[in-house]
């Protein structure tokens, strides 16, 4: 503020003017002023200004402590407003990871639900690849015994191109008997018992490749056994995975019931914790600005104190003034004196403005006080809710850590128990796969077999045309030949057992081939099966061992929350305390802003009464010019 100041030539009256030199004086009328009430009304404006002055001092030292009182509560309230930014920011960061939770357990039930499904498939489709094996040992075994008829007819071929050959010689010695005449006899009884020949290899060849047959028959029926007991086993223990999976979706369905419990409780402590921050934004902006106003107020008053100061050596002048007109020229004391009146009048006018302003904010300050001490008074309470529902939400993580708990060695033993099933299904899948090459080799032999038999089928043919072309031969030359005739004949009818013989060959070969082909594909369809389930198994092998990792992620947020949880519920009862002394602090601010408003008041009356005085002797030492 701009008060006036006086320094020591002002005091002093001006020496050795010339009439020139000297002011020139307002032309006005002559006032009779009496000297004793200018001298009165002075030494009142004095002791006024004295009054206002040690009353200034006063409210200057209570407005000191009222600052460092502000001050220091401000910093609690910023400190305490901290706490509560973080508590709500901590809360926030639980209802987010509370809604991960529900989502990371609501994919964990769809999982559990869909695998549960899938493997109560699985064992059935297992179950019946353990139908399909018994079925198809069924049939290997009686692929096995049509193997074995084929070994018999075989056999019999066998025998008959032996006779065929002792005929054939037989033949020969016959067409030796009839001399020239049987040379040609002699001819065809060597091409047949060649024939006879061949067709005793193509046999004993035959019995090679069944017997080859026959054992892997034998290790496709073990194979397909050792399938149906491994697929057995698979299923049984799916159909376990199975119930232990619908026990694990209830207990999700429970899990996620409890944290959307829990979120809701957690939502009602993030609602509460926004009103509790916004009281305690509310309570830090106004003490913010109380402190901010009261340090300003304290700079105003110890300016005051200056001015009065300064007022006090104005009015010991004024006093001086009045009392120099008694012995010195009135004309120029009088003008000195309402010079000198009137800048005091004008610094006593912005004295009074400025502890006008003072007021104001000190009812300002009080305001202030009076929404700190209530908004302080309400977040006391909403403490104490937040207290309750964190409670509650202390409550649900202990329960939801037990669950999961639970639901994590059930996963553990789930994955183990599947990878045993996967094992089992890919041992199927190779045992099938195995089989398959050992029928593919079967489909060749009996391709083998074909080829040979036509062999056969070709020898015995020739060796029928031989020995009709030896009977008509023998026809021809007449008694000579009537041996070789009847050996042709015994010939011929051994060709034709052996061709009858060898069509029931070739009609047991086309049953075996047949049931092979069946077989094939009912080995062909375990093997699509298993690869099917095996690739159905190893991704939800895959899902659950990678949602483990999802399991062990909510232990560990749980874990957290549980620690989370007692560590705001400590923040919250510190806060609730923090707010009660809020509380009272702000009362104390509200009852000493009061008083100190009620100074200021005081004061301001004070500069008011200065005002009138100076005023008054303005005028009269006006009217002294």
């Amino acid at each position: 503020m701009g008060f006036l100041k006086f320094n020591d030539e002002d005091k002093k009256p001006p020496e050795n003017h010339t009439e020139e030199e000297k002011p020139p004086l307002p032309n006005v009328q002559e006032t009779t002023v009496d000297e004793t009430d200018l001298a009165k009304i002075a030494d009142t404006l004095l002791a006024k200004i004295q009054e206002g002055l040690a009353a200034v001092e006063e409210l200057k030292g209570t407005m000191e402590q009222i600052a460092a009182a502000a001050e220091e509560s401000a910093g609690a309230t910023e400190e305490s407003l901290s706490a509560i930014t973080e508590i709500k920011q901590n809360s926030k960061l639980f209802e987010k990871e509370a809604e991960d939770i529900v989502l990371v357990s609501e994919k964990l039930e769809e999982l559990l639900t869909v695998a549960s499904e899938n493997i109560a498939e699985s064992s059935i489709g297992m179950r019946r690849t353990a139908e399909t094996a018994i079925n198809i040992a069924e049939k290997g075994e009686k692929l096995f015994e049509a193997s074995e008829k084929i070994t018999d007819a075989v056999n019999l071929i066998t025998k008959l191109a032996k006779k065929t050959s002792l005929l054939a010689l037989n033949a020969a010695i016959e067409a030796a008997r009839a001399g020239e005449n049987g040379k040609s006899f002699t001819v065809m009884a060597s091409e047949i018992r060649a024939m006879a020949s061949k067709s005793n290899n193509y046999a004993l060849k035959i019995k090679d490749i069944v017997s080859l047959i026959q054992g892997k028959i034998k290790n496709i029926k073990d194979a397909i056994l050792e399938i149906k007991q491994d697929m057995q086993k698979a299923s049984t223990d799916a159909e376990n995975i199975s119930s232990k999976m619908k026990f694990l979706v209830e207990s999700m369905e429970n899990l996620v019931n409890t944290i959307e419990r829990m979120l809701l409780s957690i939502k009602k402590v993030v609602n509460e914790i926004e009103i509790f921050h916004q009281g305690a934004e509310t309570i830090a902006a106004a003490a913010e600005e109380s402190a901010s106003a009261v340090a300003e107020i304290t700079n105003t008053v110890s300016a005051q104190v200056q001015a009065f100061s300064q007022a006090e050596e104005a009015g010991k002048m004024l006093r001086d003034l009045t009392i120099k007109l008694k012995t010195g020229d009135k004309k120029l004391v009088a003008h000195e004196l309402a010079a000198a009146s009137e800048q005091l009048a004008s610094s006593i006018e912005e004295l009074e403005r400025s502890m006008e302003q003072v007021v104001e904010a000190l009812e300002q300050i009080e305001q202030a006080a009076e929404i700190s001490k209530n908004d302080a008074t309400k977040n006391a309470e909403v403490a104490n809710r937040c207290l309750d529902y964190t409670k509650e939400v202390k409550d649900y993580v202990e329960e939801i850590d037990k669950v999961i708990k639970e639901v994590s060695k059930e996963f553990d033993e789930i994955i183990n128990t599947l990878a045993n099933i996967r094992e089992l299904s890919s041992k199927s899948e190779e045992g099938a796969e195995a089989s398959k090459n050992e029928l593919n080799f079967v489909k060749s032999k009996i391709n083998s077999l074909n080829n040979t038999i036509k062999k056969i089928e070709l020898a015995i043919v020739q060796v029928a045309a031989l020995s009709i072309n030896g009977a008509v031969e023998a026809i021809r030359i007449g008694e000579l030949g009537e041996g070789f005739s009847e050996v042709s004949n015994d010939i011929r009818d051994l060709a034709s057992t052996s061709e009858e013989n060898l069509d029931k060959v070739i009609e047991i070969i086309d049953t075996v081939q047949e049931e092979n082909d069946i077989i094939l594909v009912e080995i062909n369809n375990i093997i699509l099966n298993q690869e099917r389930e095996n690739e159905k198994l190893q991704k939800l092998e895959y899902e659950l061992a990678r949602n483990k990792k999802s399991i062990g992620e909510v232990k560990e947020k749980i874990e957290k929350f549980l620690t989370s949880t007692e560590e705001m519920y400590t923040a919250l009862e510190q806060s609730k305390i923090a707010a009660e002394q809020i509380k009272e602090a702000a009362e104390l601010s509200h009852q000493n802003t009061s008083q100190s408003k009620e100074a200021a008041n005081i004061i301001l009356g004070i500069t008011r009464d200065m005002r009138v005085y100076v005023n008054k002797l303005s005028e009269m030492a006006s009217a002294l010019i």
